[in-house]
């Protein structure tokens, strides 16, 4: 049957329906059908047809006994077969024609599912919407349960509702072993607020306390393998224990390994000596911290090398001996090393490859909602690499920005970023991962990014007031008084629908974009846009008046620099020895200290990717790339002081 002939008969099957039922009810853009009854009948098994037979037989049985109930279960059979068949504008097509006149709990059950089903991928309708319409759902039949609840995860997991995900997704099957996996890793992702709502789930219980096992006891082996068997044999029959996690069965892969010898590859000399040298005297730094604690075993070996005066064959020569590489620094170091060096080789590189491991990438799906770059939802395997690749990448803070200002509720937000090219990379970063955030939202709920690029500061003040509609408004306020013969007295009112802006600008920029921003907002409205930087945006040694002029800015920063620094006696030496010193180079040296504070706890963090190491540049894990994130803290300018954010 041809296209034309499918659609002729759908639209003349309407035709009939529609003449015998009379005057048609109005419908929102997606109806609801509510089970009234909870007594169910089972729908009996039938041969599988083609949609245009069941719709034959529908218009058969309407036409000679006008039997609305049998009618209806022959076209709710239609449009499953129309949706099987990727034909979804038939299949709503019979929705639409049939929304009003069904009769039985179970029609309703069964109008409702296909219904979220059918909609799952349109933006005008958001994840909240699908999910009320399923919730509507009371069956008692096995195939329609397990049907509402595997959509119910799925919604959940594009709200980023990770707890309330594998909660249905297991109540959908709780023993089939992909659903297991999944809603382990669903669990993996979770916050720490959203785990404290784990314990209305009952059957979350073992995978709850299995992620706390393994984040209490990741960093000591022996501890966790002794942990992890009293585990298995408290839930001994429980499907997790049946389908154990495949990073788990051999715990001794997470030994910290020998490190003897360990050579460091830094630019020492040359333009980025400076550089070079601040990351250097942070590894310095945990180098003798760590020889001070233990006194019983020997320090490891360090050599540096230099790589602005060596060859990459002579870097390949000079870590031929050695546990482990820290670096190189430059992303073309790391490229030209990487394709020289042994499989066997142990390597903590300082930037990421341009081009990440082919296979390795292929073989990583990406999750329903992108959340933090530290994604754990797919188990590593049990042969780990042992390239990891760690850098203070501007993209990341963009993205984990993007998260924070989601989180908060914002759906409304402002860009404002320079012509500079890294300003540039991550406002795309931020607007990528912002569509993941908001893909589960329908099309109302919020609003694409206003973005502002300015190349000056008068191309920055006319970008923020058009953006803002000030400049309009004052137009109006213009013409209004040309007509006017007294004084009028004004204000320019700005857009309501915008609740935050977002800047990606170097410090000096941002202390010129925060004024004109506050400048530019009504106090009619009587809330505060906050206005959100990454780390990039602020610096520490700037003019006393700064902070004046970064009022209400919130922002992201390594614990290194913000109040509260973990490392305090450490943060006093670093000042005593290199007084003054600018936030960038305050920075790097923390950066050298993560670099080697990692090195014995990198087989556990590639392992368990639910752990993080909490240092000086954030809340360390690895994601299956490989690669080093850091979950960075929030902090806000408030009456010229810096306050910490809890999350």
């Amino acid at each position: 049957m041809t296209r034309k002939q499918v659609w002729l008969l759908v639209g003349t099957f309407t035709l009939l329906l529609l003449g015998g039922c009379g005057s048609t009810p109005k419908t929102s853009s997606l109806p609801v059908a509510t089970p009234t009854q909870n007594q169910e009948t089972t729908s009996q098994q039938a041969p599988s047809l083609q949609p245009e037979q069941w719709l034959a037989e529908a218009q058969r049985v309407w036409q000679q006994g006008e039997e609305r109930d049998a009618r209806n279960d022959l076209l709710l059979k239609a449009a499953q077969s129309y949706a099987e068949l990727g034909q979804l504008a038939q299949a709503r097509q019979i929705l639409f024609t049939i929304r009003g006149s069904l009769g039985t709990p179970s029609q309703r059950n069964r109008y409702n599912l296909l219904l979220a089903e059918l909609y799952q991928n349109d933006n005008k309708v958001g994840s909240q919407q699908r999910l009320r319409l399923l919730q509507s759902v009371t069956t008692t039949e096995p195939d329609l349960q397990q049907q509402q609840y595997r959509l119910m995860a799925l919604e959940y997991a594009r709200l980023g509702e990770w707890i309330e995900a594998a909660n249905a997704l297991l109540m959908s099957d709780p023993n089939a072993p992909d659903n297991i996996a999944q809603a382990w890793a669903w669990v993996n992702q979770s916050s720490p607020e959203q785990l404290a709502s784990s314990a209305q789930h009952s059957q979350l219980a073992p995978y709850v306390s299995l992620r706390q096992l393994i984040l209490d006891y990741g960093f000591n082996p022996d501890q966790l393998s002794q942990q992890l068997a009293q585990f298995q044999q408290v839930f001994r029959g429980h499907p997790l224990v049946a389908n154990w996690p495949d990073n788990l069965n051999h715990p001794e892969k997470l030994e910290p390994g020998k490190r003897d010898n360990i050579v460091v590859m830094l630019p020492l000399s040359g333009r980025l000596q400076v550089t070079g040298m601040a990351i250097k005297e942070g590894i310095l730094a945990a180098y003798f911290g760590e020889t001070s604690r233990i006194k019983d075993v020997a320090p490891a070996q360090l050599q540096f090398i230099d790589t602005n005066t060596a060859t990459t064959a002579e870097l390949i020569e000079k870590s031929s001996s050695a546990d482990w590489i820290i670096g190189p620094l430059l992303k073309e170091n790391v490229d030209a090393l990487l394709s020289q060096l042994p499989a066997s080789a142990q390597i903590l590189t300082l930037n990421r490859p341009s081009v990440i491991n082919t296979a390795l990438a292929a073989s990583s799906d990406k999750p329903v909602l992108g959340d933090s770059p530290k994604q754990p939802v797919e188990l590593l395997p049990a042969r780990y690499s042992s390239q990891i690749y760690y850098a203070l990448a501007p993209e990341d803070e963009a993205r984990q920005l993007a998260n924070r200002v989601f989180l908060q509720g914002h759906r409304s937000p402002i860009l404002v970023a320079s012509t500079n090219s890294l300003h540039q990379r991550m406002q795309d970063a931020f607007m990528e991962q912002w569509q993941r955030l908001t893909s589960g939202l329908a099309a109302r709920q919020h609003s694409a990014p206003t973005k502002v690029t300015y190349s000056d500061n008068a191309s920055l003040r006319d970008g923020i007031l058009e953006a803002l509609d000030v400049a309009q408004s004052k137009d109006r306020i213009k013409e209004i008084q040309s007509f006017a013969n007294e004084t009028l007295y004004d204000l320019p009112r700005n857009r309501r629908d915008i609740d935050a802006i977002v800047v990606f600008t170097s410090p000096e920029q941002t202390e010129l974009v925060n004024p004109v921003i506050e400048a530019s907002l009504s106090p009619f409205s009587g809330v505060r846009v906050p206005v959100f930087a990454t780390s990039r945006s602020v610096d520490y040694a700037q003019s006393r008046n700064q902070w004046r002029d970064l009022e209400n800015l919130h922002f992201l920063d390594m614990p290194w620099v913000l109040p509260d620094n973990p490392a305090p006696a450490l943060a006093q030496q670093a000042e005593q020895l290199w007084p003054q010193r600018p936030t960038s180079l305050q920075r790097l040296f923390a950066f050298g200290v993560d670099a080697y504070n990692l090195i014995p706890r990198l087989n556990s963090l590639v392992g368990l990717p639910q752990l993080e190491y909490q240092g000086l540049t954030g809340s360390l894990s690895v994601n299956k790339d490989k690669e080093i994130v850091r979950r960075l803290p929030e902090a806000v300018v408030s009456q010229e002081r810096i306050t910490l954010i809890a999350e």
